[in-house]
């Protein structure tokens, strides 16, 4: 083959990665998780979150060696097999309502997972850095993103009609079926030429992590303040759920209210950074959004009303979801850019322990008391925001 048509097919890595990430995207379970988990799966909330600890330490284990392993056989290996892993995952959790099972599936969730995270951005630059244009390597995941949230939004409904007209069950086989063309698709990219280095291991990242947080007071103040607050507020994808069921929403409905939820947030993904462009002072408009934030988690704890629940959902997904948008400026200008993989990642191992030790106590409270849960994630937002050090100057 011509040096010319090699080039074309790794350039056609890009338009398969679309295809690849549209299908991931394509999530039948996801709008319908917490019926499929109580009603067919015979868990309580406190198992959910326990499966989903575990879910976050096999997550931080598995980070160790995929990153090896996707240099060692290649990036499009590595795709294959995150790909077949996360099958596999799918089939497992749909076999048979089983707890041991459905750990096994959340152990090849993780381990799907951990080969995708960082291949794809890494696959992504040696094929753009093959044809000199990785400096599009922005556009081209801000766009595989925009596919995956379309897809989610397309797909949540289409997962309530499944659980309402066929079972809760085939929601999770139908994703196993769905997944099947992500494998396929990776099959077809062409692996770009690399450079093969051994991914450094979690514990000399989280030293060379530490010690750029240590040295640098801004960064750290901007990557906590991010990181805590998030945590808080993305409870509310475990938790909105158990909300519609408590004020008696039709299951068919959940996967509609999903996907408004989803058009909020990438409506909201749009405006943030248009809107920051013509703002001076960042950090009244942190404070505005985390305010919102922290108010409609507290409403949504009195909010018996099923159309008050609603707004206040939106109201988060639209403000709490993209409040992260705020501090990428500030976090990329304190970081130098050959250190920047290696604090984020420490940052993102933090996040993992935190919500591997917080997500049982969130069941156990839930189940005792899910509104009063809501309140608590309220409070301690607003609590975090008048503790936070953050300047506009930071931002």
């Amino acid at each position: 083959m011509s040096k010319e048509g090699n080039i074309a097919k790794i350039k056609a890595n890009i338009t398969k990665f679309y295809i690849f990430v549209f299908i991931f995207g394509i999530h039948t379970v996801r709008g319908v998780y917490f019926p499929y988990m109580t009603v067919w799966g015979g868990l309580t909330f406190f198992e959910m979150m326990i499966l989903q600890s575990y879910f976050m330490v096999m997550i931080f284990i598995f980070e160790i060696p995929s990153g090896a392993i996707a240099d060692y056989i290649g990036r499009k290996t590595a795709l294959s097999l995150s790909a077949a892993c996360i099958i596999l995952a799918a089939f497992t959790y749909s076999i048979i309502p089983n707890i041991a099972l459905f750990f096994l599936a959340e152990t090849f969730w993780a381990l799907g997972m951990a080969l995708f995270s960082g291949t794809d951005e890494a696959f992504l630059y040696s094929t753009l850095k093959t044809t000199d244009q990785e400096d599009k390597l922005p556009k081209v995941l801000g766009r595989s993103n925009t596919m995956f949230l379309v897809a989610n939004i397309i797909s949540a409904p289409l997962g309530s009609i499944i659980a309402e007209f066929i079972s809760l069950q085939f929601t999770m086989t139908c994703l196993g079926l769905i997944y099947i063309g992500t494998f396929i698709t990776s099959l077809t990219f062409k692996e770009p030429v690399f450079e093969r280095k051994v991914k450094e291991n979690y514990f000399k990242i989280l030293k060379q992590g530490f010690k750029e947080l240590k040295q640098n007071k801004i960064l750290r103040i901007l990557c906590f303040d991010r990181l805590f607050i998030n945590i808080f507020i993305y409870l509310l994808f475990w938790t909105y759920q158990p909300y519609l069921t408590a004020v008696n929403i039709p299951i068919i409905l959940f996967g509609f209210i999903l996907a408004v939820m989803n058009v909020f947030n990438a409506t909201f993904n749009e405006l943030i950074p248009r809107f920051l462009k013509k703002v001076n002072k960042k950090k009244i408009i942190l404070i505005t959004v985390n305010i919102i934030s922290g108010f409609a988690f507290i409403l949504l704890g009195f909010a018996v009303i099923p159309i008050l629940g609603i707004i206040m959902l939106f109201l988060i997904v639209s403000f709490g979801y993209t409040r992260g948008l705020l501090y990428i400026n500030g976090i990329n200008k304190q970081i130098e850019s050959e250190n920047r993989a290696t604090v984020l990642s420490t940052i993102n191992m933090f996040g993992s322990i935190s919500m591997a030790i917080l997500y049982p106590l969130v069941g156990l409270i839930v189940e005792w008391n899910l509104f009063f849960m809501f309140i608590i994630i309220g409070i301690m937002i607003l609590i975090l925001t008048a503790l936070s050090r953050v300047k506009s100057e930071y931002l």
